[in-house]
Parts: structure tokens; sequence; C-alpha cells
């Protein structure tokens, strides 16, 4: 690994423009539009007469344009890169197997049974017999009558729902896993379904749900965090200052407002800062309020307020590290005020980077045949880091080390364009790991169906 600068490499990774990481983001799944086809199935055993699909195409396609469908959410929640609009529902498909022989989350499947893998694949088969071409879509729903089951692929575009989950509050979360998101969390647990203000906890959080005359309930919204992770947040504005520290007072616009002028987010050393208010997806939050998440394998971290609040009010603040320790990073988000009928709120923020005392240096080595693709390890600080051969890790290192060490002087817009060659080995890298690790989400809490109910007890 070659030799680099810290400080002159960390500087460039914060400069970089993350316009090209949403590209590679989007593109991965499927660019925009990312159409869905939507399947719905029913059992042998079910009723002869089935409802009418009307619903179905009003709540996942552009038919249901103003009613705060899936279309709107994907719409909002990736800042227009997302339009799932020509998405198509088929069905109703009759399988040929009883309701008694599905059996929910249980794996390997059981002979003569269908897990939710089989129930998948046993749409998908219906729906192919039926002379639907599912290679024009990017994900499917395979969504069954009555009570059956909900979940989500993570990163493999496709979920499960039923008669019981047709919100865009649960949809929301089992389409998301699709695109990779996983379930929000709240900083110090690795406790799923602790964030409140976000639709990777719903169902948890039901008094966060707006009520919704069309599609029972709606919302909360994607945070920050979670947005960025998928290539979806607008960095185009996301204010952001020098890397070497600030201390600034910003106005932020609410987060999924992007119909107004100003900041959406704010970026302050790992964490991002975002503004949420009472309406649209958010209608049933306590109060209009400040939020800051972190993120962290594939999971976004809600942080408290120094009070203990898990969201910031007027008067409250964030604080990480201590401003006394020089030589420690040091975070500072303190709101000044909100005002919620206007649609912003006046934040002060301070970032300190970590300080290293003079002489210090951080030292990799690298043990066996890392660096002709043999596979081994790399000692950074101390701490052995296994690498095997020829996989992801391998690229993902030696892409991250060309980026950290490289100092193109000869010209801006081509040192520019060699930095963001590099970051995108590095992303496509971590993307294919993060995609060797794809699984299927458990249904949400406070979700109960007699089938559930016999799987789990």
């Amino acid at each position: 690994m070659p030799d680099f600068d810290r400080k002159h490499a960390l500087i460039s990774i914060a400069d970089v423009d993350y316009a090209w990481l949403r590209d590679i983001l989007v593109a991965l799944h499927g660019g925009a539009p990312s159409n869905w086809a939507i399947l719905c199935v029913c059992f042998k055993d079910d009723p002869v007469s089935l409802p009418p699909l009307d619903h179905y195409r009003k709540l996942f396609t552009s038919e249901g344009a103003g009613t705060m469908n899936m279309v709107e959410f994907f719409r909002d929640m990736s800042h227009g890169q997302i339009d799932v609009g020509a998405s198509k529902v088929f069905g109703w498909y009759r399988l040929d197997r009883p309701r008694s022989d599905y059996v929910g989350n249980v794996y390997p499947q059981p002979d003569g049974k269908l897990n939710r893998n089989g129930l998948l694949d046993a749409g998908k088969a219906a729906a192919t017999a039926a002379k639907v071409d599912l290679s024009k879509f990017d994900g499917v729903v395979v969504s069954g009558y009555g009570g059956t089951d909900l979940c989500g692929w993570l990163g493999g575009m496709a979920a499960l729902c039923d008669a019981n989950s047709l919100q865009p509050s649960l949809l929301g979360q089992e389409m998301g896993h699709g695109y990779g998101l996983d379930h929000a969390r709240l900083n110090g647990s690795t406790a799923d379904y602790q964030d409140p203000w976000d639709v990777m906890s719903t169902a948890a959080w039901p008094d966060r749900q707006a009520p919704n005359t069309d599609y029972v309930s709606i919302g909360p919204g994607l945070n920050a965090a979670c947005m960025r992770s998928r290539g979806w947040l607008d960095e185009t504005r996301v204010w952001s200052g020098p890397y070497a520290g600030f201390d600034s007072v910003i106005t932020l616009r609410p987060l999924h407002h992007r119909q107004l002028s100003g900041y959406l987010a704010a970026e302050v050393g790992p964490y991002l800062v975002e503004l949420r208010v009472r309406d649209r997806w958010d209608a049933a939050i306590p109060r209009a309020a400040v939020l800051v998440h972190r993120f962290s394998d594939n999971h976004s971290y809600l942080m408290p307020a120094s009070s203990g609040s898990e969201d910031l009010g007027e008067g409250e603040q964030f604080e990480s590290g201590s401003a006394d320790h020089v030589f420690r990073p040091h975070v500072l988000v303190k709101v000044l005020d909100i005002d919620e009928g206007g649609r912003t709120a006046r934040v002060r923020i301070g970032w300190r980077p970590q300080q290293f005392p003079p002489n210090y240096e951080i030292v990799g080595h690298l043990i066996g045949a890392v660096a002709i693709d043999g596979g081994g390890g790399i000692i950074v600080n101390g701490k052995f880091i296994p690498v095997p051969p020829r996989g992801p890790e391998y690229q993902l290192l030696s892409a991250l080390s060309n980026a950290l060490s490289s100092d193109i002087t000869a010209s801006v817009s081509a040192g520019t364009s060699y930095k963001r060659d590099l970051l995108r080995q590095v992303v496509k890298s971590a993307l294919q790991m993060q995609a060797e690790l794809a699984e299927v989400t458990h249904s949400p809490p406070r979700r109960d169906t007699p089938q559930r109910r016999n799987r789990e007890h």
C-alpha cells in the first residue's frame, strides 16, 4: 500500500462532489424510473370472488397521483431520484396450494410447504405463466389476499405484503429494504426499530404514522443519513463547511421540502442535521424538531440531545466530544429557533476534527501476499485486519489506498476527475460486499396476524 499524507487525503475526500455517488447508487437500482411489478396472488382455497385491483393501481402507480401513494413517497424520499410511477399491477393469480401450506419465516423450507422465498417464487412463476415479462421490472412485490405476510429482501428489490399492509407507512419500509435500506436505530444500541422519526422503524411506533383516508396511514419520512446511503440526498442542498473546522449559524428547510429554497440538511463531521415539521409524511410527529443522525454498518443512528431528548427543540443541543480536549474531535449542534409556519430552523453548528500531536502517524503494514492479490492482511496501528484473496475486500482496500494517496496537482479539473474515478471504485467494491450480505427482513413489530401468531408461538 502506498504511503500517504493523512491530512491531505482526508481533506481531498471531504471536498469531493457527491453527485457521482448518487448516480452510481441510483444506476445500480435501475435508475430513475425504478419500476415494480405488483403481483396479486391468492391460495387455491381462498374465496372465489376477489376484490378489484383499482386500489392497488392507485397505491402503487401513477394512477394515484396526488394521493400520497408509493410514487410520491419514493419521489420525496429520494429528492426526485426515484420514480416508480410506471409500476404495474398484475393478477389475481390463484396458486395451486392451500393457505395451510404457507409457513412464513421458516428456513430451510419444509417439504411440501412454502416459506417466504417459496411464496415469492410461486408468485413470480404464476405471473410468468400468464406471460408477464418480469425482466422489464426492477423489483417485484407479491401481495397476498387477506392476511398473509409482510417482509422485504435487503438489497433484493423484492417484498411481500397483504391486505393488512397496503399502507405507505409499512410498504415504505419493506420496499425500502429492496433498495438496501436497513432498520433505523438509536445511538448506543444495536436494536432495530428505535428511531420513531424514520420509516425504517414504522410499525414499532404507530403514533408516528399519520392517518390517511386513502391508505390508512402514511409516514414518517426517511432521514437524511439513510437518503445519503442510497445516493438519494441532493448533495447540492447540503450545507458543509471546511474540513479543518467551523463554527457557523445556518438556516435549514424541512428535509423533504425540496420545492423550498435553501439547505435541506447540514453535514457536521460524521453527522447529518435535518429539520422535520408536522405535515405530509411527518404529520404525526409530536413537534417540529431538528434531528441528528450518523450512518454505520448500513444502519442510521439517531443521536439524542444532551438533555436526553431524542429530537432537538428550540434551545436544545447535541454535542459529541468536548471543546476542552484540543486533540479530539468535537461536534456541536444547537437549535437557536424553529419557525414551523415559515418552514425554517436556525441552527448553530460547530466542527473540529481530530488533531494529532507532532510526529504522530498512522502506519499500515501489509502481511502475506495482499499486494499481489494473494490474500493475507493489513496491520493498522497494531490491529490485524484479514484481507481474503481476489475478493471485494481486496478491491476496496486497493481502491481506497489509491484514493487516499492521490496527489494530483497538475490541474484542479484533472485532479477532481481522477479522484472521482478512484472513489467510484471504492463505492462499487463496498456495494459488492454489501450485496453479498442480502437477507430477508423479519416482519415489523405490532403487526399481528393469525398466520404470524401460529408461526412464532
